[in-house]
């Protein structure tokens, strides 16, 4: 039989997140996936380790309990305005959620190489 993760512990939850971070720069498509599934893991990690369930997560944001769920699966894309609410209910700072993707260093952006400016330009004539 197959062993399938279904997130319903810590170790499981981290494992996923490291699954996701070796799919990074795939595409630009998949890192927006990525992002959400991994900002909603982190979610539901930091609401394991405070002990608290998805009623109560909702009550104090002001969503449905289905919303949290649809975060938690990145389904849904949390605002920023819901993060923060997450993040000050739970009583953790608002960079936990980026934090797999930020100690690694995976940006969305690859960095120009030496700063060029990416389209080709004409010089300015006065008329």
């Amino acid at each position: 039989m197959i062993n399938r993760r279904t997130n319903t512990t810590i170790e499981e939850v981290n494992y996923s997140i490291q699954e996701l971070l070796f799919q990074w720069n795939v595409s630009s498509k998949d890192n927006d996936k990525i992002f959400d599934k991994i900002v909603g893991l982190q979610i539901r990690k930091i609401r394991f380790m405070r002990g608290r369930s998805q009623v109560k997560v909702s009550k104090s944001v002001g969503v449905s309990f289905q919303q949290i769920q649809k975060y938690e699966k990145g389904i849904n894309q949390a605002s920023l305005k819901n993060l923060k609410k997450i993040s000050e209910y739970l009583d953790i700072d608002i960079d936990f959620f980026t934090k797999p993707l930020d100690d690694l260093k995976l940006t969305f952006l690859k960095k120009r190489e030496n700063n060029v400016y990416p389209f080709k330009t004409e010089p300015y004539l006065a008329r």
